[in-house]
């Protein structure tokens, strides 16, 4: 999975950025850049493009680019928040340091890990149809990131069950052999569960009236 948010299409949405980011996240492994870089086709951008075909439905890569650096540290620095990240490690993340660009790995949108990228724009042929020239060093920066992200992401810990969810009155609680686990009914039952329907007895007031003679 590959999302781009560029400053011009938030704009024209009039949504902030975090929340763009919150709308594209997922519980998936997640690698989040935030860039003040241009481009020209997002198609082209590298590592991000060939990094999100490689894993396919296994990383979700959402870049947010052309950010003018004043609004991406300010924006950036609401959604980095928001998503928890420390502020040491939010100010690494957007701030460049030469040609080296950080991104964020999240799990289960909880942040895992820095990685440090790069960002070129690049085609796999010049304007001629001829090969790129840097196209072998491309790959075998490449080839590297991913590499990083597998190891990563084998050796992070199962992820954590979802929490149980809260009965509905009546509703059953089917076990795998198709019995509630309550009540004893099967499937095919047309009757509410008796130990998860609503309390319809009268509540008692927290004080009792107490007569005095």
């Amino acid at each position: 999975m590959y999302t781009v948010i560029s400053q011009y299409s938030a704009r024209r949405s009039r949504k902030q950025l975090h929340q763009l980011i919150a709308a594209a996240l997922t519980d998936k492994p997640t690698l989040l850049a935030i860039v003040s870089d241009l481009y020209t086709n997002e198609d082209y951008l590298r590592p991000f493009a060939p990094v999100a075909e490689r894993f396919g439905g296994r990383l979700h890569v959402i870049l947010a680019a052309e950010w003018d650096q004043q609004d991406r540290e300010r924006d950036g620095e609401v959604a980095l928040r928001t998503l928890g990240v420390a502020p040491e490690a939010r100010r690494r993340l957007l701030r460049d340091e030469g040609k080296a660009r950080l991104a964020l790995v999240l799990r289960q949108k909880i942040p895992v890990a820095l990685i440090e990228l790069f960002f070129e724009e690049r085609g796999y042929t010049t304007l001629d149809g001829k090969p790129d020239p840097r196209g072998e060093e491309m790959r075998a920066r490449e080839d590297r990131v991913v590499q990083q992200l597998e190891d990563l992401l084998g050796r992070l810990p199962p992820p954590a069950p979802p929490p149980p969810r809260t009965l509905q009155p009546g509703e059953h609680d089917f076990s795998e052999r198709g019995i509630c686990n309550f009540c004893g009914q099967g499937r095919s039952t047309l009757m509410a569960c008796t130990s998860t329907k609503k309390d319809e007895t009268p509540r008692r007031d927290r004080f009792e009236l107490i007569e005095l003679d």
